[in-house]
């Protein structure tokens, strides 16, 4: 269809549209739009922003217009771009070759414009993001006043150089709009939709909202809905130590060769990191590497962020973790280091500059919560009611610092609760060891939606995605092709192993 076209590198090249007008990108299979939609719905003078738009193209489909699958990679942020550019292919196989596979970057995000941006520059940018004393996503109780301040701070930066108006338009309910756009777009009556984590929180908005408009929907990864619309994120974080017991139980299972923090038994494994978090308060280790583009430091919070992030995928950082903790009682954090990083590198597909899913973090996640007015005496009491629900509450902690400097809340915005008779029964997706988004929060969720049915994966980790399960595919590619759900109470293996034999 394409072939006499030039085939772009960039959305940024497409002349934005209110129609779904696609156009070939990146390859000869893909195809973008820049789809138009209002800032504001309710008023048609408040401008418009570019929702960029990346689809893998139906390749089994005996229709003219094969039916788009919409899917959200979560964040929320994360550029649905980027992710169709890299593994398209990988989602048709799962979802069904006969529909399209059609991703985007939420309003304000990624290679959508205008774009939330706190900073006059990406350099002003990384000064901020590479302070600890600004914001620390492994705050401890010591943290919270210089943290509270700076989120204050930061939250008055992002309101003031807010020079388009876009960031109370920020929330799920206006996105989950644009979402209603693009299907009708796309000549559809109802949403087809997969969405991971975040994507959760978006997908069960949308079928609140619009419940008579949902045809397909799995929700993987659920977060809390009360406790997100609430600015509480105390109950993602209860199955975290499940996740973490996994590490030291799966490494005491692998053995010495191939484990490399290997003990005597899992309780020894957990013994050893404890201690090695008691020596690394006293005595931090400095990083520096000619062969590594990180430098800096591995002290307390850096080594609990490291812990944090790699239970997010055991399946490939579990390894890197364990070699990362021996090589730290050494001496050597570079690798732990390197675990935690998040620095803004440019996006593989030509971003604006940078990714900016921090700054969307902030502007949905805070955005979309009641209000938190917290000061440092109340978040000292919060740490006090969450930190023996896990040994990492100290995430939910951070978040709740990060919310607490917020200064946009647009009036009227959509708070919860959620839940709706839809047109079509969800299918949930849950681990049963997610550090973040912990399946009884699928199951609560699941209550909201009649009809619906929550399907179990028996792994570590954070959603589905992290790992490979034929049984799950199986359930997903039946469930979008013909509407069949899984028994009740089913739960599936996962194929893969988290320390794999050298």
């Amino acid at each position: 269809m394409f072939s006499n076209q030039t085939i772009l590198t960039s959305t940024l090249q497409i002349q934005p549209s209110p129609n779904l007008t696609w156009v070939a990108c990146y390859d000869d299979v893909l195809q973008c739009a820049l789809f138009q939609v209002p800032i504001d719905y309710s008023d048609a003078s408040s401008g418009t922003l570019s929702i960029a738009m990346t689809k893998y193209p139906a390749s089994a489909s005996s229709l003219e217009s094969p039916e788009m699958i919409l899917y959200n990679p979560g964040g929320p942020g994360i550029s649905g771009v980027d992710i169709v550019v890299s593994a398209g292919s990988i989602l048709s196989a799962v979802f069904g070759p006969q529909f399209d596979v059609v991703s985007f970057d939420v309003r304000g995000t990624g290679h959508s414009t205008p774009r939330y941006e706190f900073f006059l520059n990406e350099a002003e940018r990384n000064v901020w993001l590479g302070d600890p004393r600004k914001e620390s996503p492994a705050a401890t109780p010591d943290m919270i006043p210089s943290l509270w301040a700076n989120a204050r701070t930061l939250g008055m930066l992002a309101r003031d150089r807010d020079v388009n108006g876009i960031l109370p338009f920020a929330g799920s309910d206006m996105i989950a709009r644009d979402m209603l756009s693009m299907v009708e777009a796309a000549g559809q009556e109802k949403l087809l939709y997969y969405g991971i984590s975040y994507g959760t929180v978006l997908g069960s908005t949308f079928a609140t909202i619009y419940p008579d408009r949902v045809e397909r929907m799995i929700l993987d990864g659920v977060l809390d809905m009360e406790g997100y619309y609430a600015g509480d994120g105390r109950n993602e974080v209860v199955d975290s130590d499940k996740t973490l017991q996994a590490f030291f139980d799966s490494c005491f299972a692998a053995g010495p060769d191939v484990c490399a923090y290997y003990s005597s038994s899992p309780a020894a494994i957990e013994d050893r990191l404890n201690a090695l978090y008691i020596t690394i308060k006293d005595s931090p280790v400095g990083v520096y590497s000619s062969s590594s583009p990180y430098y800096g430091l591995v002290d307390y919070p850096t080594l609990k962020r490291a812990v944090q992030v790699a239970l997010y995928n055991p399946y490939t950082s579990f390894a890197p973790l364990a070699q990362g903790l021996a090589d730290l009682e050494n001496g050597n954090g570079t690798t732990i280091y390197g675990l935690q990083v998040e620095g803004s590198e440019p996006s593989a597909c030509g971003a604006a500059e940078y990714s900016n899913d921090w700054e969307a973090n902030h502007a949905v996640t805070c955005g979309d919560g009641e209000e938190v007015t917290d000061n440092v005496e109340d978040l000292k009491k919060y740490w006090e009611e969450t930190k023996d629900i896990s040994t990492l509450a100290d995430a939910a902690l951070a978040q709740r610092i990060m919310c607490s400097g917020w200064k946009v809340h647009r009036e009227g915005r959509f708070l919860g609760p959620v839940g709706a008779n839809t047109s079509f029964p969800i299918l949930l997706i849950g681990n049963t060891a997610d550090p973040v988004t912990p399946l009884s929060a699928a199951k609560k969720t699941s209550t909201a939606f009649p009809g619906s049915v929550v399907l179990t994966l028996d792994t570590p980790g954070h959603t589905s995605v992290i790992t490979t399960s034929f049984c799950l595919y199986e359930y997903i590619g039946a469930y979008f092709a013909n509407g069949t759900l899984p028994e009740k109470g089913t739960v599936c293996e996962v194929d893969a192993t988290i320390f794999p034999a050298v």
